[in-house]
C-alpha cells in the first residue's frame, strides 16, 4: 500500500514538472511587419494610368523588407521548433517514467495476487486487508486498484494529445512561412514586371520626343528656304 501512494505522489509531480517545463507563447510579429509594409507603400512613388493606381518600389527598399520577414519567419519558426522539441523531450521522460511506474504497478498487483491466496488460506483475513492502517473491504480493494489503473492510462493519452497538438502547431507555422514566402516571391516579380514596364513607357515617350524635335527643325529649315 504504501508503493501505491508513492506511485501517486511520483505522477503528480510529474504532472506539475511537465506544465513548469511547457514553453511561453511566441509573441506575434504581424503589427511590426505591417508597420514597414506600410511605411514602403507610404515612401514610395505613386502615379495614375488607366484610372488605376500604382507604386513605384525601389529594389533596395523592398529586399530589405523581404529580409525583415524572412528574419521574423526564421526566428518564429525557430521558437516554435525549440517549444515543439522541449515538449517532446519533456513527453518522453514522462512515458518512460510511466512505463517505471507500469512495471512497478504491475509488479504490485503481482504481490497483491499473493497476499490474496494467503488470505484465502487465513480466514480471519477474508473479511478485510488492512491499508494505512485501516481495515478495507477487498472488493473496495480492487476497485481502488482499477482505479489507480484507469487514471494512468488516461494520463497518458491526455500526454499523446499534447504531443500530437504540438506537433499540429509546428506543421502549421512551417506551412504558413511558406505560403508567406510564396506570396511575397509573386508579389516582388509584379513589382519588378511594373518597373520594366515604365521604363519601356518611359523610353517610348522620348524616342517620340526626338522625332518631334526632327520634325520642327525640319519645318523650320523649310519655312526658312
Amino acid at each position: 500500500m504504501k508503493v501505491i501512494a508513492l506511485f501517486i505522489a511520483t505522477i503528480f509531480m510529474l504532472i506539475t514538472g511537465v506544465r513548469a517545463q511547457q514553453p511561453a507563447p511566441v509573441k506575434p510579429t504581424y503589427n511590426a511587419l505591417q508597420n514597414q509594409f506600410n511605411a514602403l507603400k507610404s515612401r514610395s512613388t505613386s502615379y495614375k494610368e488607366y484610372n488605376q493606381d500604382f507604386k513605384v518600389v525601389q529594389v533596395k527598399r523592398l529586399d530589405a523588407f523581404w529580409k525583415n520577414v524572412q528574419d521574423s519567419l526564421r526566428a518564429r519558426e525557430s521558437t516554435v521548433r525549440k517549444a515543439g522539441k522541449a515538449t517532446e523531450q519533456a513527453l518522453k521522460k514522462t512515458q518512460q517514467e510511466l512505463a517505471q511506474h507500469k512495471a512497478e504497478l504491475q509488479s504490485l498487483k503481482q504481490a497483491n495476487l499473493r497476499k490474496e491466496q494467503q488470505i484465502q488460506q487465513n480466514a480471519h483475513e477474508v473479511a478485510s486487508l488492512s491499508v494505512f492502517g485501516l481495515d478495507m473491504d477487498k472488493q473496495l480493494y480492487v476497485i481502488l486498484s482499477w482505479v489507480i489503473i484507469i487514471g494512468l492510462l488516461v494520463m497518458a493519452l491526455v500526454f499523446s494529445y499534447l504531443y500530437k497538438k504540438s506537433k499540429i502547431i509546428t506543421d502549421e507555422k512551417i506551412k504558413a512561412f511558406e505560403e508567406v514566402s510564396q506570396e511575397f516571391t509573386v508579389h516582388k516579380q509584379s513589382a519588378r514586371e511594373r518597373e520594366l514596364k515604365i521604363k519601356r513607357d518611359l523610353q517610348t515617350e522620348s524616342n517620340r520626343v526626338a522625332e518631334l524635335n526632327q520634325e520642327i527643325t525640319l519645318l523650320k529649315k523649310q519655312v526658312s528656304m
